[in-house]
């Protein structure tokens, strides 16, 4: 009988673990439901439509009108008249202000991807850093539980003795203070547990289910010759920023089409009648058909052009700093992504001897404690260590998975 219900329970267990929530289930459910995402995603498709208008200046231009007039002033008999034109205009030549406009919203466009790609890349890279929060606020509470239960055992141990005159009352009540102490530390990290909980759920578009399990991130192994440096010049902020230049040196020729002349063709057809049936029973006007070629050039609009393609040189000469200092910013990253990979590397490293050596100290004291020998103080001071050691361990394992997301992000994979 054990044997099933060991069997059941570990059959629960392997369900319920399966179920649980891993971090590429987080990252998926993040890129499926994000708000900020999916406006993104809507900007970009406002720009795909951009360019359906500005391909639309290529077409013709196609109107219909028609006019009825009754007229009952001073005549015996009603007198009745009506008409219809269509019209239909196309430009032959418009300075290329057409042909740069439709340029310039593809650029924008271009641009609009490359943004939405960074979105999601720093979409990603925020749902990984969450979520280690997420799972350092629950190792955290496991390390404030456990140093709470030592100080309860301490407690406990200080009480007897205390009750057989080897403890001092003053030694009692620091036992008794650090406890209380370490009793609201464990509230503190169950109520930052809560409130990563409820970011990384805003983060996921409200679509963590309460109670839901979330899995601890997979050990793995770590090759910083993945991130080669040559790689962050073909960045996506890179290339945005590089496309908006290409954008405003598109306008700036588009600006330009006025030193040009215009030139429009227009054909029109126009029906004349005595009712409103467009019907021309005296057949007085005849229809009409024409057609025209209209050709307009502006010759000086007060230095307007030469105005604005000085703007248009200092914004491009703008942009030209902002590239250069998002390629330094970028830089920086890097190096400080890098650092901190390094450091909490080689704090894993440390944390784990801490680990071993401030265990192995607090078994000794806390044994000289229980036989008189080592002081309260002692004894506190190992556990603080001890703690100290857990806590240590765990937020330098982290922090290197985080700095590996940050290198990630930095290098868009």
């Amino acid at each position: 009988m054990k044997n099933i219900v060991l069997k059941i329970f570990i059959l629960m267990y392997v369900s319920f673990t399966l179920n649980a929530l891993d971090i590429n289930d987080a990252i998926k459910r993040a890129l499926d439901n994000n708000n900020n995402l999916k406006k993104q995603q809507y900007i970009y498709e406002e720009k795909e439509t951009n360019v359906n208008l500005s391909e639309s200046s290529f077409k013709p231009n196609v109107d219909f009108s028609y006019m009825y007039d009754k007229n009952h002033a001073n005549t015996e008999k009603e007198k009745e008249s009506s008409n219809a034109s269509i019209f239909m205009t196309y430009n032959l030549f418009n300075g290329f202000k057409d042909k740069y406009n439709l340029e310039n919203s593809k650029d924008i466009l271009k641009n609009s991807k490359y943004i939405l790609e960074a979105s999601k890349l720093d979409l990603i890279y925020n749902t990984k850093s969450l979520y280690i929060q997420y799972l350092k606020s629950v190792r955290n509470i496991d390390t404030m539980l456990f140093a709470y239960k030592l100080l309860q055992q301490q407690y406990s141990d200080a009480s007897n003795k205390f009750e057989q005159g080897l403890l001092a009352k003053n030694d009692l009540l620091q036992v008794n203070a650090l406890k209380l102490q370490a009793k609201q530390n464990l509230s503190s990290a169950k109520a930052n547990k809560r409130i990563s909980w409820f970011k990384l759920n805003n983060l996921l578009g409200n679509k963590l289910k309460k109670n839901e399990q979330i899995k601890d991130i997979e050990k793995e192994e770590i090759s910083l010759s993945t991130y080669k440096i040559d790689k962050l010049e073909f960045k996506n902020e890179i290339k945005a920023m590089k496309m908006i230049m290409q954008s405003l040196k598109k306008q700036q020729k588009s600006s330009l089409s006025s030193f040009y002349p215009k030139v429009d063709f227009k054909l029109a057809y126009s029906k004349f009648g005595n009712n409103i049936l467009l019907n021309n029973n005296k057949n007085t006007i005849k229809d009409q058909k024409t057609s025209t070629i209209n050709i307009k050039w502006n010759l000086y609009n007060g230095n307007k052009n030469q105005i604005q393609n000085i703007i248009f040189n200092k914004k491009i000469i703008q942009l030209k700093e902002d590239l250069i200092n998002l390629k330094l910013t970028i830089h920086l990253e890097y190096e400080t992504a890098l650092e901190e990979f390094n450091v909490s590397t080689l704090n894993f490293k440390t944390a784990q001897l801490f680990l071993v050596q401030s265990f192995e100290n607090y078994k000794i004291v806390n044994a000289r404690f229980k036989e008189g020998i080592s002081t309260t103080t002692d004894l506190v001071n190992a556990n603080y260590l001890l703690t100290q050691a857990k806590q240590s361990i765990n937020n330098a394992y982290y922090d290197k998975v985080l700095a590996k997301a940050k290198l990630d992000r930095i290098f868009e994979i």
